[in-house]
């Protein structure tokens, strides 16, 4: 952690990767957090409360992704996002 800001890197097990219903999940856990957070796949980048440019990313099973956290609730955002991450996204 520095400066107010947490970064996590998580592989994606789910088949699908990131589609619609995952990233809608993401989108989703990331509005209902105060922190903002920031999907990486390589050098392309998301607002994790964009499911447009979550979708946009093109992140397929296997793929390392990099979530980053700034503002008030870092740890949550980190912990809930690695949560979907993790399980296979739960879906």
């Amino acid at each position: 952690m520095r400066n107010g800001m947490i970064t996590k890197k998580l592989i994606v097990k789910n088949s699908h990767g990131i589609h619609a219903r995952v990233a809608l999940k993401v989108a989703q856990t990331c509005q209902n957090n105060s922190s903002e957070v920031t999907v990486c796949n390589g050098c392309n980048k998301a607002n994790g409360c964009s499911l447009l440019e979550l979708l946009m990313l093109g992140v397929e099973q296997g793929s390392e992704i990099e979530i980053i956290a700034r503002g008030g609730e870092e740890e949550k955002s980190i912990k809930e996002l690695s949560y979907i991450f993790d399980g296979g996204s739960g879906i």
